[in-house]
């Protein structure tokens, strides 16, 4: 059954409200990076390598929450195009209709759920390759970044810098 005017109009009232709210987002988190830069440490000498792995991790994970939420708004982008074109709460791989109660809960699907546990399962996003290599152990299959070192490697390779310059 296809979608009604009323859904779609309150969908897309849902798909503007998400809009605004994560460009404000968005917007609050570029003042607070900049207010960062304005008044962080120039040089990160003399501080602990614990430290620099907490910054480090604290960054990491602004990073990958700005880059979530960018393919969301992204998505929500898409779907308002979609409305506009007339071809929204069609699945891009079928053709078939999403149904309702899954716009309501992702008003960006743009797949049924069939097709997108088909789409997981062949690796396929429209943003992001599941088998990058650089996150995969080959034996484990676990998500990792091999270029990251923990900061007991990195002490062991550079010494601890908090140690330096006092008497034994």
């Amino acid at each position: 059954m296809s979608l009604s005017k009323q859904q779609v109009s309150e969908l897309e009232q849902n798909l503007i409200k998400m809009k605004e709210q994560l460009e404000k987002q968005q917007e609050l988190r570029e003042n607070e990076d900049s207010l960062q830069e304005s008044t962080g440490e120039i040089s990160s000498y003399d501080n602990h390598f614990g430290d620099m792995g907490s910054e480090l991790n604290d960054r990491e994970m602004a990073m990958a929450l700005d880059e979530n939420q960018e393919e969301i708004l992204e998505e929500v982008n898409e779907a308002l195009q979609r409305i506009e074109e007339g071809t929204y709460g069609k699945c891009m791989d079928t053709g078939e209709e999403i149904p309702y109660e899954r716009l309501k809960a992702l008003p960006y699907a743009k797949r049924t759920v069939q097709a997108q546990e088909k789409a997981d399962e062949e690796g396929k996003t429209d943003n992001f390759e599941i088998g990058e290599p650089s996150f995969v152990r080959k034996a484990e299959g676990k998500f990792e970044d091999s270029r990251m070192q923990s900061v007991d490697e990195m002490m062991e390779t550079h010494g601890n810098a908090s140690d330096k310059g006092e008497d034994a």
